[in-house]
Parts: structure tokens; C-alpha cells; sequence
């Protein structure tokens, strides 16, 4: 066995299966049915019956979750006061919900009782009566990460409790209200909001009453979500984002609440994968109109939410739970936060009669474990540390090694011009600038179509280029992402090939300004949907024109949480970032057998092949014969975040320590194309809840429609990624597409992703030739 095969060996030892395995966790298949006499749901978990653990029964809710599964180890009780904060909970590990073995759970005849803080991470702020006593109500403390108190100063708007139970009470023709400073990342962080609420229709003088206005205002992401009650329509719920033709209102509206003034309604809202989705006492709602394919916004600048309408003509209504949570919740999952506030407000008979909690009230079970990363300090190091020159240049200027078993799922050969704003839902391929607007530097970033243009397009040769471009005294920058200010889009998971082409126009070395820093590379978008937890970044390349023969090749971090200083992230300032490859590519340096200046105005193809074991890096050069030839430049032990689920971005930004940049002269990074393959083998798997590979049905012409039947087990959210070629089409909720004349007689294949499931699984079509 060679030295290079003998370390990777040893880290794959070192960093234990799971590194060294494919990184999507597979379904499980314990046969969980059983008699209902074999189960017991622990109701004395709850002891108090309000659907919510505090610290005592938090101690007995762990020492049951450490009894069913062995694997979590160590005092939850810390200073043995028999009872557990949720501090102490998490005190020097990673959230228990990714420490659990949701195998074991399953397993287990002893049922858990469900709670909506039963793993609190994913809670962002909840307003709950129960943190209030009787009598007017001045101010609310939510629980949660993001405290935003909600308070009212004025005496004679100040909703009261009666009662304990009888929720915050807004009197009718009061005008109470309480009212928050907006959320500017609410897209974000409020990804869901759970609302239950009772209200007396025969009150009030007006036929309206607003319940909920969050970030109130008109613009995309304001009144997001605004819920009123009318009396002549019901209940409406409303979303509202940016899109090409302007405001992207999302409205549904349902007459099934019971205005009786006394009954309990829940509704449980939000954006899933660009959709808008709402269910009022277990009943999924459908918008008044269809619903655009994606969905995407701007921040809310100097906005106030309200809890009540401002009005002097308000219904009498009262407010058990407002609460706001992190990711975009499953269709199960729906039901199950439907469950749990009919159970725990004891309106369950009002759910539908086949709804899944009806008539029990929720366990804990494997929908609470979707597939979340997670870090291995040691792991982390040791491969950190095997980055060795003797390991990464073993075979440094050599042949390129073939990859095997890969196949091409994306192919951007910027045939059109398709970088779109990132904030609006017209995009399907490129949006820009992304959601990290610090990405530019010192040249902050524009946004597509905005001035000035840093994102020419070429329609000639085409090419899409990314630009620096002065702006007055300043200098602005370009970047888009092949996902857009929410996540949604294009990625990958596992075992992948990255690929570029691209060129930057030839400058003399001796003039080349200093600070451009163009770049290549990935986020995992897992922290755009958990915010709480540390985000991953792995950079392909990193140009720097301070060394215009300098590569920064195959950097990964593991950066600070999106909400900072949570307790539910790792510090990371206690982690290592490493870097697989710095240094010139002169044959000196990199034994490339000839110099490779970045700026030399010559195309070259950069190739990263993460295989489950091996990552390698390649490039190709001029052969001197008018061809290309393959080089590799250097490979690594595979880290466990390349293996990750990433998108692609692109950037031109620049440097704070620029210099000799030409006075209004732009500087461009233009690509030819972007390619991406994965294994054949994960294209071919079946993930459940699908049944068996989707198929596509149609006649490849032009002008036929082609239908993909997804075959999903019990989930209706799906989306569909068009492809010809790889050529990425159009993705959206329709299962159909109809082929245009540069569409028939190419390989049209289909990526279905079942949103409404569980952790998103994707499944592909075989290709229709």
C-alpha cells in the first residue's frame, strides 16, 4: 500500500465510519409495529399538563431520553438541584436532538410525550400565556434565542389575563395591542409561526380584526405573516415577497375557526421551498391564487410588529402561543405542532377525524431527528493535520487521476443570460448577491440588475462575467449563488466534481493591481434553516493578486452561528480552519511543468473531485499543440465538510489593502461554464417516502409536455429540477414541462425533491432520450 493510501486508512480510522461514509444518514428500517398494549406514553413526563417541560420535568424528560438512549452520555444535572435548565442541557455538547439515536428512540415501547421545547434549539422566540399572571399585561418576555419583548406602555391598550389558561386577552373595542420593534431577519428566523387563538365573532364593531402584523408595512417581507379574522370570510393569512413584476402577495384565507369566543383554534403557517403553506385546526389551506414557483424577499428596514389591532373596533380574541421557530418544518411535522396545541388547549376533537392526533396527543418519534451536522473537534483535527506536503503534492504536476462512477447532473454553459436578484422569485439558476452582502469587501456588492452593471453578460460568445466596477470614489463588486436569500435552489450532497472554466483577461505582472480577490467556492445552506448552529464554507479557490501565481485552494471553516453567541453553537473560535494548498504554481512551488499566472487571459478548466475518501484537485494548461492538457495540482484526505450538502457561488470582490486599481477600468472574471457530477449510485438510490424512482412520461419533441409522477408515499409538497443535458431548465412545484425547440431530442431527466418529507429527500428520474 502506497504512503498516500496508508494515511488515508488511518484518518479514515481516525475519523470513523461516519466520516468515511456517505454523509446522508440512511432511513431507518426498525420495524416499529406493534400492539398498542406494548406502548406506554409517559404522561408523567408532563406532570403539569401544559405541553411544555420546565426544569423539573426537563430532568426527567433526560434522564428517560439517557435511558432509551445509551449513547448520550455525562450529568444533565450539574449542580444536583433535580432540575435541568435548558442551559445546563446543553452545556459543553451539541444539541441532544443531534446526539440521539432516533433508532433507539423508535425502538423503545416507552413513548415520549411531545413538546414544542423539548429540543429548544429550534425555538427562535415563543410568546406563551403561561409566562404571565393574572391581570393587565404590560410587557411579555419571549422564550427562545431572540428576545423581542412584547410590551404597551399606554395603561388603556394593555390586553389582561382573567384568568390562568384564559390566554392574553384583548377586550373587544379596546383597540389593545402589544407591540415589538420589527425582525430584520425574520425570513430567516421565524421560518414558521405557530398562532392559537380563540375569538368571539358576535363582538366588535368592526368586520375585521387583525390578530398578527409581523414587520408591519407593504413592501416584500413586511407583514409576513399579517392574520386577521373577518367576519364575513374567516380567517386570512398572508406572505408577501418580491418577484419580476413587483409585490408577491401570498393569501389564504379558510372559514373554518369557531368564533364562539370560547373554542381554541391553531394555526401553524410559513414559506417551505418557496411555498407558502398554512393549516388552521388541521386543515390545509390553498391560496387564493396560484402560487408564483419560488419565493424570496428583501430585509425589512424600520419596521413594528403588532400582536392585536391598533383599531378601537376590535373583536374580543385572546393568544395562548405565538411562537416562531428555525427551519422549514415537514408536512408531519405540521400536523404534529397542530397536535400538540389542540392537545394541549383540549380542543382535539375538533381536528379532523383521520387527523394523526385526533385522539392521542403527539410522541416524540423520527421526525423530530432530521439529518443535521454534526462536529467532531478530533475528527476536525486529525484531518487538519494530515494535510502534509508529503500527502497533498504526492503526485503534484502529475497525470490527472480519471474520477470513476460520476455522472453529470448540472451544466451552465451561460447560453442565456440567467443571473437573477436574490431577494426576488423570478431566479431558477443564479441569484445574486446572496445573503452574505459582506462577501464584496471593499467593494460592496450590487445587485443583478441595479447600476452599475457588475454583471455583464456576453450574449455574442456566451459568457457571463463577473465584474469590479468604480462607482464615483469607490469600487462595487459582484457575486451570485446558485441559491437564493432563503436556500432554495441548487445543491448538492455527498460525493461530487465541481468544475469551472474560466479566465481572467491578461495583465502584465508588473501592473497587476493589488487586492482582487476572485473566488470559487461553497456554504452549506443547513445554516440558513438552522440558525442556531455554526455554518460550514468551503472555498475552491481564492485568488489574490497580491501573487498573482498563488493558489488558496480548498479552505474550510466552520464559522460562528448566524445568531450569535447561542448556546446552542460551538464556539469557533475552538476550532482550527485549515487549508489543503497555498503556495505559487510555478514549477518550483507546485511542480506544474510551467508557470500558471491567473491573470494570463487564457481559459483553464478547474476540476474538484471529493470522492467519499479522496478529494483532488486538477487544472488544465495549454499543451503547446492548441490543445489542453490535465495537470493535478495537489489532493487531500476528503474532510467531512466537503461531503456536506453546498451550493456553488462566485465572486469578484476586493481587498481592503487595494492599490494601482486603473482609474475607471473594470475588472471581469468571466466563466464559460460550470459543471457538477455526482456518483451514478446516489442517482440510482431510493430514499424513502418514495416508492420507487420517479419516472417521466411524454414524447421528446418540441412542444410536448412531459409529466414526472414523483411516486411519494404520503407527502403532497414536492418540487421538480428540469434538466436537458444537465442544462439546468427551470424548477418549481409543477410536475410537468414542455419542451422547446433547444430542449427535444436531449436527455431530459427530472430531480424531485420531496419537500414535505423529512430532511428533503431527492430522487431522480432515468433520462428521457
Amino acid at each position: 500500500m502506497s504512503e498516500f493510501g496508508k494515511l488515508i486508512l488511518t484518518i479514515c480510522l481516525a475519523l470513523g465510519a461516519a466520516a468515511c461514509t456517505k454523509s446522508t444518514p440512511p432511513e431507518s428500517k426498525t420495524d416499529t409495529s406493534e400492539s398498542p398494549a406494548r406502548v406506554r406514553v409517559l404522561t408523567d413526563l408532563d406532570a403539569d399538563g401544559n405541553g411544555l417541560y420546565d426544569d423539573a420535568e426537563r430532568k426527567a424528560l433526560l434522564d428517560e431520553l439517557t435511558k432509551q438512549c445509551p449513547e448520550l452520555t455525562g450529568a444533565f444535572d450539574a449542580d444536583g438541584d433535580g432540575r435541568v435548565t435548558i442551559a445546563e442541557q446543553t452545556r459543553d455538547r451539541h444539541p441532544v436532538s443531534v446526539l440521539v439515536n432516533r433508532e433507539h428512540i423508535a425502538a423503545s415501547h416507552d413513548k415520549i410525550p411531545w413538546a414544542i421545547d423539548i429540543f429548544p434549539e429550534w425555538l427562535s422566540s415563543a410568546y406563551l400565556q403561561e409566562d404571565l399572571g393574572p391581570g393587565p399585561i404590560a410587557e411579555l418576555q419571549p422564550r427562545g434565542t431572540i428576545h423581542i419583548t412584547a410590551a404597551q406602555e399606554t395603561e388603556s391598550l394593555q390586553p389582561g389575563m382573567s384568568a390562568p389558561g384564559a390566554g392574553i386577552e384583548f377586550a373587544a373595542d379596546s383597540g389593545q395591542h402589544l407591540v415589538m420593534p420589527g425582525h430584520r431577519d425574520a425570513r430567516w428566523n421565524y421560518r414558521w409561526c405557530l398562532f392559537t387563538f380563540r375569538i368571539d365573532a358576535n363582538t366588535g364593531a368592526d368586520d375585521q380584526t387583525v390578530l398578527l402584523d409581523l414587520n408591519h408595512g407593504k413592501d416584500s417581507n413586511k407583514s409576513s405573516p399579517k392574520v386577521w379574522y373577518n367576519k364575513k370570510t374567516g380567517l386570512s393569512v398572508q406572505y408577501v415577497g418580491y418577484n419580476a413584476w413587483g409585490i408577491d402577495q401570498r393569501l389564504m384565507t379558510t372559514d373554518r375557526v369557531v368564533a364562539d369566543g370560547k373554542t381554541w383554534n391553531v394555526l401553524v403557517c410559513g414559506i417551505r421551498y418557496g411555498q407558502m403553506f398554512a393549516s388552521v385546526n388541521g386543515v390545509a389551506l390553498a391560496a387564493e391564487s396560484k402560487q408564483p414557483p419560488r419565493f424570496s424577499g428583501d430585509w425589512p428596514h424600520d419596521t413594528t410588529t403588532y400582536l392585536g389591532d391598533k383599531s378601537n373596533a376590535n373583536m374580543a380574541w385572546a393568544c395562548d402561543a405565538l411562537v416562531f421557530g428555525l427551519t422549514e418544518p415537514s408536512e408531519a411535522m405540521v400536523r404534529k405542532m397542530t397536535g400538540w396545541a389542540a392537545h394541549r388547549r383540549g380542543f382535539a376533537a375538533n381536528l379532523p377525524a383521520d387527523h394523526p392526533y385526533h385522539a392521542a396527543r403527539p410522541v416524540l418519534d423520527d421526525e423530530d431527528f432530521p439529518y443535521r451536522y454534526v462536529h467532531d473537534n478530533d475528527k476536525w483535527t486529525a484531518w487538519g493535520e494530515s494535510l502534509k506536503k508529503s500527502v497533498t503534492r504526492v503526485n503534484a504536476g502529475g497525470p490527472r487521476v480519471e474520477p470513476m462512477g460520476f455522472e453529470r447532473v448540472f451544466y451552465d454553459d451561460f447560453r442565456a443570460d440567467r443571473v437573477k436578484a436574490s431577494t426576488s422569485g423570478e431566479g431558477d439558476l443564479w441569484l445574486g448577491p446572496g445573503y452574505n452582502i459582506a462577501v464584496g469587501g471593499a467593494a460592496p456588492l450590487v445587485t443583478p440588475g441595479h447600476k452599475p452593471d457588475t454583471y455583464p453578460y456576453d450574449a455574442e460568445n456566451q459568457k457571463q462575467i463577473l465584474s469590479l466596477v468604480q462607482q464615483g470614489k469607490r469600487w462595487r463588486g459582484s457575486a451570485f449563488y446558485s441559491v437564493n436569500d432563503l436556500g432554495h435552489g441548487h445543491t448538492w450532497i455527498g460525493p461530487k466534481i465541481f468544475r469551472i472554466r474560466c479566465m481572467f483577461p491578461k495583465i502584465d505582472p508588473k501592473q497587476l493591481p493589488r487586492g482582487l480577490f476572485p473566488a470559487f467556492w461553497s456554504y452549506s445552506p443547513e445554516a440558513l434553516f438552522w440558525r442556531t448552529a455554526n455554518r460550514i464554507e468551503c472555498d475552491w479557490f481564492e485568488f489574490d493578486s497580491a501573487n498573482g501565481r498563488w493558489l488558496n485552494g480548498m479552505s474550510t471553516h466552520y464559522h460562528y452561528a448566524y445568531l450569535k453567541n447561542n448556546i446552542f453553537a460551538k464556539n469557533p473560535k475552538s476550532y482550527q480552519r485549515y487549508k489543503a494548498y497555498s503556495g505559487e504554481l510555478t514549477p518550483g512551488k507546485s511542480k506544474l511543468p510551467r508557470e500558471l499566472f491567473i491573470w494570463d487571459g487564457q481559459y483553464h478548466t478547474w476540476e474538484y473531485v471529493v470522492d467519499q475518501d479522496t478529494t483532488y484537485v486538477n487544472v488544465t494548461m495549454p499543451d503547446g499543440e492548441g490543445g489542453e492538457q490535465w495537470f493535478e495540482i495537489y489532493r487531500c484526505p476528503t474532510a467531512p465538510t466537503y461531503l456536506e450538502r453546498l451550493d456553488l457561488q462566485l465572486d469578484y470582490a476586493l481587498k481592503s489593502n487595494h492599490k494601482g486599481l486603473p482609474e475607471g477600468q473594470r475588472q471581469d472574471f468571466v466563466v464559460d461554464w460550470v459543471e457538477v457530477l455526482q456518483k451514478t449510485h446516489d442517482l440510482e438510490a431510493l430514499p424513502a417516502p418514495y416508492t420507487q424512482r420517479p419516472t417521466l412520461s411524454g414524447s421528446n419533441t418540441a412542444g410536448s409536455t412531459i409529466t414526472c409522477d414523483a411516486h411519494l408515499d404520503d407527502i403532497t409538497d414536492v418540487r421538480y429540477f428540469w434538466f436537458a443535458d444537465g442544462y439546468p431548465l427551470t424548477w418549481g412545484p409543477s410536475n410537468t414541462y414542455t419542451l422547446t425547440e433547444a430542449d427535444a431530442e436531449k436527455a431530459i431527466r427530472c430531480k424531485v425533491k420531496a419537500v414535505g418529507a423529512r430532511n428533503m429527500p431527492e430522487a431522480w428520474t432515468a433520462t428521457l432520450n
